[in-house]
């Protein structure tokens, strides 16, 4: 199904907010509509008032409404009527401003919504941006289980019966949040940031085998669920094959890699699952390891360099 923004959801999430208040408009959710395609074209999807590029969301402030009290009658009635011909999803005045009433009588019978807001301009016109562009962000769906790790958002995959579950559990007995289970949904909010959060039918719960489903909340308190985080780290629970010999195991930088969500390359580390493994202690060093090399500091690369350098010391005492 389309994910699309209408002006009544639109007004319906952010009316206490944005301190919205309706005055003109169809009350359903028929009329315009502004969906992910219209992210990617010119114009923008929400702001000042533009004659020449005219966005999906027009605002009006002290200054756009001035614009218009100066323009004479003819002028003033045309320049309305060239707004409402671009089909805006919706006209917000801010600044606690009254509507003009060419502007009233002109949204008579279309599909615009008219609504005012006490809130100044500026901020309706950040905050319409950041709501949009979240809404319709590109979204997708992963198995496994999310959590925040040492404040790091750490998605746990693997197949089933690989343990998931049960590392998560043990990662909330030693004090690490869980956000999603199973099924959490991921979205690109910015270039370079994935945010993650749970669907609301599985909000607070936690599958482990042999007991069914938890209640994460529940049992741990309040602290131990979040709502979302950004993701940063795979690890990826993997059952050896006992009949497969492990020849390209890096002893040095570990199994990692990247796996590509959403157009951006996550880093990924694979865990073996093997008898007597404490994974939920390695996987708590696989999520410091990553924080330091975050910071700069590879221990690999550090232990490369030291021996290098014991190496050239040898090498220069027995040449003298």
């Amino acid at each position: 199904m389309t994910r699309s923004i209408t002006a009544r959801s639109l007004y319906d999430d952010l009316h206490e907010r944005l301190k919205l208040h309706w005055v003109q408009g169809e009350k359903d959710q028929a009329g315009f509509s502004i969906t992910p395609d219209d992210l990617t074209t010119r114009p923008a999807a929400a702001g000042f008032l533009n004659l020449i590029h005219p966005n999906r969301v027009q605002v009006l402030g002290w200054e756009e409404i001035r614009y218009l009290d100066s323009l004479q009658g003819d002028e003033m009635q045309a320049t309305i009527t060239r707004m409402f011909g671009a089909k805006p999803l919706a006209i917000l005045v801010g600044d606690g401003l009254e509507l003009p009433d060419q502007l009233l009588s002109e949204a008579s019978g279309t599909h615009t919504a008219l609504i005012r807001s006490d809130i100044k301009a500026f901020k309706l016109v950040d905050y319409l941006q950041y709501y949009i562009s979240t809404a319709l962000a590109r979204k997708t769906t992963l198995h496994g289980v999310f959590m925040e790790v040492f404040t790091i958002g750490v998605l746990i995959t693997g197949d089933p019966g690989c343990g998931k579950s049960e590392l998560a559990l043990e990662l909330l007995n030693r004090g690490h949040r869980l956000i999603a289970d199973d099924a959490p949904e991921f979205t690109r909010i910015t270039p370079e940031i994935i945010d993650g959060t749970c669907p609301e039918a599985l909000q607070d719960c936690l599958e482990v085998r042999g007991l069914g489903i938890l209640n994460v909340r529940h049992m741990f308190g309040d602290t131990a669920v979040k709502l979302n985080k950004f993701l940063r780290l795979i690890i990826h629970l993997e059952i050896p094959d006992p009949n497969k010999k492990v020849i390209d195991d890096n002893r040095l930088e570990g199994n990692t890699s990247t796996l590509e969500v959403l157009e951006m390359d996550i880093p990924k580390i694979t865990l073996p699952v093997m008898a007597g493994r404490n994974l939920s202690i390695i996987a708590e060093a696989a999520v410091r390891d990553f924080m330091l090399k975050m910071k700069g500091y590879n221990a690999a690369s550090s232990f490369i360099e030291r021996h290098s350098r014991i190496l050239r010391r040898q090498s220069r005492k027995i040449s003298s």
